[in-house]
């Protein structure tokens, strides 16, 4: 909990804000893609332990054929596009390959502008060069089955939906982000009514009787478990609004950033290299890095653009029953309206 009182804000010029504004997404990109690959040079492990550098060859997924265009969108000069996974963890029997969290951050080199597209998880869609139709969760988790490369399948797949093409993709999973979070020394949100998840903490061994998970109203200090259950939860209310949560929380991992000086901190610095370079996995390449780091410094994270889709009308999906499953489908039937709203994200 915050203190009743705190001290008056130092203050700072404004150009040593935007400085520090403009330096803040080279420290996350340093603690996304940067760290692990430094982390595993600097203790001679092999990149490719934490790397998948090589692509699927479409013809691979395809029998020999090459897709129709829009499975394979073309490439915008102006855009970075990083696709963010968020998984509970290959060594959970419960579905640890499927996304929790499916976020397409996505940067304008031209005008330093940012934008967070969740993309919800029940999602259904007939999955690249499969006869079956899943949900888009899926996607990492069948490529890792079928091609030992899930960053690359689900890249695939959520370029087809969207209509963009990534440039790049993380997989993450919970243990990161929740020692990351501990690491920092939380993370700070603010709520303008208390948050109650009573269906899905703590239950019994029926699913029921389940302990309340709450987050009071106002500013709130949360570690990293709490701020993992804030993230997850959704039976008390729905995925979009959990998409929404998991966008505060990397908003709220972004202002500490910002807050903290990290890369004057060698203690924390070694600390986040431990943790993600035991966590995550990217496609990201070393000699990359200096281009990304330079364009980074023009990104405007003070006015972060954020879309959810979800079943309204302006959500552009309706939710539905296929063989008792909930799933989500696109209202025109196709990916038309999604992928024309990507196109202009950025135009809002």
């Amino acid at each position: 909990m915050l203190d009743s009182i705190q001290p008056p804000k130092k203050y700072i010029p404004k150009t040593k804000e935007k400085k520090r504004v403009k330096i803040t997404l080279i420290v996350l990109l340093i603690l996304i893609l940067i760290i692990p690959g430094f982390y595993l040079f600097k203790t001679g492990m092999a990149f490719s332990k934490i790397l998948t550098i090589k692509g699927i060859a479409w013809e691979k997924i395809f029998g020999g054929q090459l897709p129709s265009l829009e499975y394979a969108p073309s490439k915008d000069e102006d855009r970075i596009n990083l696709l963010l996974l968020g998984i509970r963890g290959e060594g959970d029997p419960n579905g640890g390959l499927l996304s929790d969290g499916i976020i397409l951050i996505s940067f304008k080199k031209s005008t330093g502008q940012v934008a967070f597209i969740s993309i919800p998880r029940d999602l259904y869609l007939q999955m690249p060069g499969e006869a079956r139709y899943d949900k888009i969760n899926a996607a990492y988790a069948l490529g890792q089955e079928k091609y030992k490369n899930g960053l690359d399948y689900a890249k695939k797949t959520v370029a087809y939906v969207t209509g963009q093409y990534i440039d790049y993709t993380a997989v993450i999973n919970f243990n990161a982000f929740k020692d990351i979070i501990d690491l920092l020394g939380g993370v700070t949100i603010h709520l303008d009514k208390p948050f109650v998840e009573d269906k899905q903490w703590w239950c019994d061994e029926n699913g029921e009787n389940c302990q309340p998970f709450i987050v009071e109203a106002g500013d709130q200090i949360l570690n990293g478990e709490r701020a993992l259950y804030y993230a997850r939860s959704r039976f008390s209310s729905n995925d979009f609004d959990r998409a929404r949560r998991q966008q505060q929380i990397l908003i709220a991992l972004k202002n500490k950033v910002l807050s903290l000086g990290i890369l004057s901190d060698p203690l924390k610095i070694g600390g986040i290299i431990d943790i993600l370079s035991k966590n995550i996995k990217t496609d990201v390449g070393p000699w990359e890095i200096p281009q990304l780091i330079d364009l980074a410094k023009t990104a405007k994270l003070d006015k972060i653009i954020q879309r959810v889709y979800e079943n309204t009308p302006e959500g552009l999906l309706y939710d539905t029953k296929i063989n008792g499953i909930y799933v989500l489908l696109p209202t025109e039937g196709n990916f038309t309206a999604i992928r024309k709203d990507c196109a202009n994200i950025f135009n809002l």
